[in-house]
């Protein structure tokens, strides 16, 4: 697999192609968006690809790579309008004095053509910053507003408040934090309290919600995560520095004993054997050190985290004890959600979750919760990775968790799925098998290496889909390395060219559409790995060369197939297009949850 970032997009067509579409959109967004992307692809130091574990590139604070100079040395001998753009906003983008020098000498004479925006973005200003807080406090998302030349660009930056605060997400948004707000406050589906912030505290707490981004396992990556970190970086920048950092109260041994005598006093411990004691100081110490940090606010999200994960592995003790949390649990979360006045909604979704995760808890005692203690060798040949590969202990547990354990057939525990649960596993199972009689009668038989085949394409966009043929399944060989996703890949190109043979017209770029069909094959195979640098949707889409993310382009191709696409999962629902690998998978789920 090329460790290495991909060489600027060589067919300048299509590249000019991309970048015209983008340019002719009304929004500055899209072109922001592809400027930081490529920015991104072509700083990336080729050696920070090595360890499949490392942590994502800080590219906004590297000197310039050689290899980005050359591009733009070629961009401003070119003097294209779509490439002059981009220039502008690299010119802008990057603390570089002489970067800046150079463009700015060799385009601005040429740029009157392009949207006034662009021509101005040296005076590119915030305008106001706020945040939106989920009640219970477990999750934020800030805004920071920006003017460009009268067009708003609001930075976006979802951040997970679940033990450390991090970034989650990054994306900007062409319209104005007033207008996100009247829209989130119409939504009852989004209980938030709104916060405002000074510009300089916006970006003090937005740099370090970054850096605690980038030391977690696994990294972040989603559709706009690290490619939008230029765009960001540039933004704040803009804003004034010296601003202050929130600090969360500091809740004392002294405090956390007084609201455990206080839980043991109410009326919801009245019933409750001698231990809750115990249960209770250390669900109070989890919401703190793990949670959202409000040992008085309780919902769905840290009754999941608790009895799901902390609770059976992190304390050790006999079944009994292990057993009488739950009804401790439930006194807490009625208890502290009434002494905060937490909405009513909080309490009755914590409790109905405390019900669905009791069987698996009580599974998981019974048995013991030692999910990890698989050989890193093992895991390592789950992953693909070579068997001598060192993974750090934490992902071992984490891969573990998962499901990806080598001694649990294939990647899936079936002792994992509850009676109570089987239900909805089949009906999932179906799904992604394309019906019971597809399920039935699935097989580990590996994909065929073979040719792309034309069946059914129209002889209109045959040639351009042949060229795009040839290319994907280089890439595909070279990236995947396995010849069962090649062919899974080239059998969904046929499938995207006969349903829809308008995304194949002449002129359309390679490098966007070969990872848009690499992404549509490894969604659909469950390739993907977030904690493996390797096996991300970044590190694809650089490989790829392609300049904006995939999933849009997939979409569109897809658009007369059939396909499921929920939680960012994606099913084609046809066996013809799963790995053997993928299929084992599902037949062992199938054989668990069998009715």
């Amino acid at each position: 697999m090329p460790s290495q970032p991909p060489e600027p997009p060589s067919d300048e067509p299509d590249l000019l192609a991309e970048l015209s579409a983008v340019l002719a959109d009304p929004s500055p967004v899209p072109l922001l968006l592809a400027a930081s992307s490529m920015g991104y692809a072509a700083n990336v130091d080729e050696d920070d690809g090595s360890s499949p574990f490392s942590m994502p590139p800080k590219v906004e604070s590297s000197p310039l790579s050689e290899q980005f100079l050359t591009l733009t040395s070629a961009m401003m001998e070119s003097a294209a309008p779509e490439t002059d753009a981009l220039l502008l906003i690299w010119a802008a983008m990057f603390d570089d004095p002489l970067l800046r020098r150079r463009i700015h000498r060799a385009v601005d004479s040429r740029s009157q053509s392009l949207p006034e925006w662009l021509r101005s973005l040296d005076s590119v200003s915030p305008v106001a910053a706020a945040s939106l807080r989920h009640e219970l406090g477990h999750e934020e998302t800030l805004f920071v507003e920006f003017s460009l030349s009268g067009q708003p660009v609001t930075m976006a930056v979802a951040v997970t408040r679940l033990g450390i605060p991090y970034l989650e997400d990054c994306y900007p948004i062409d319209d104005t934090i007033d207008s996100i707000q009247r829209l989130a406050a119409d939504n009852p589906q989004m209980p938030s309290d709104h916060i405002e912030l000074t510009l300089a505290n916006a970006r003090a707490q937005i740099e370090e919600f970054v850096d605690h981004g980038d030391h977690m396992m696994p990294p972040t990556e989603t559709d706009t995560w690290p490619s939008v970190r230029l765009l960001l970086a540039w933004m704040l920048r803009l804003l004034p520095d010296g601003g202050e950092v929130e600090e969360p109260h500091e809740w004392t041994e002294d405090e956390i004993g007084s609201l455990v005598t206080d839980f043991l006093a109410s009326s919801w411990a009245q019933e409750i054997r001698s231990d809750a004691a115990m249960h209770a100081e250390r669900l109070f110490d989890f919401q703190l050190t793990h949670g959202s940090g409000e040992p008085l606010k309780w919902g769905a999200t840290a009754v999941n985290m608790i009895m799901g994960d902390l609770y059976p592995r992190k304390v050790l003790a006999d079944d009994e004890f292990m057993l009488s949390m739950p009804t401790v649990l439930a006194a807490v979360v009625r208890f502290a959600n009434e002494r905060s006045g937490t909405s009513p909604e909080f309490t009755t979704s914590a409790l109905e979750a405390i019900d669905e995760a009791l069987p698996e808890y009580r599974r998981r005692v019974s048995e013991g919760s030692s999910a990890s203690g698989a050989p890193a060798s093992g895991l390592a040949d789950l992953l693909g990775l070579p068997s001598d590969v060192e993974l750090p202990e934490g992902l071992i547990e984490q891969l573990s968790t998962m499901g990806l354990d080598p001694n649990s057939g294939r990647g899936f525990d079936p002792r994992a799925i509850t009676a109570e649960d089987a239900k909805l596993w089949r009906e999932e199972l179906r799904l992604r098998a394309g019906g019971e009689e597809n399920l039935a009668s699935l097989d580990e038989e590996p994909l065929p290496a073979e040719d792309f085949s034309t069946g059914g394409i129209s002889p209109k966009v045959l040639p351009q889909v042949q060229a795009l043929a040839a290319d994907l399944a280089r890439f595909a060989d070279a990236h995947f390395r396995d010849p069962e996703m090649t062919t899974a890949v080239l059998r969904i190109l046929n499938l995207t060219a006969r349903t829809n043979p308008a995304a194949f017209r002449r002129g359309f770029a390679h490098p966007p559409a070969i990872a848009a069909l690499c992404w549509i094959a490894g969604k659909n195979n469950r390739w993907f790995i977030a904690e493996v640098r390797q096996r991300t949707i970044q590190t694809m889409m650089l490989a790829a060369g392609a300049t904006t993310q995939p999933t849009a382009r997939a979409k569109s191709m897809l658009k007369n197939a059939s396909y499921s696409l929920e939680a960012q999962e994606l099913d084609l629902g046809d066996p013809a297009l799963l790995t053997s690998l993928a299929r084992a998978d599902l037949m062992a789920m199938r054989d668990a949850t069998i009715e």
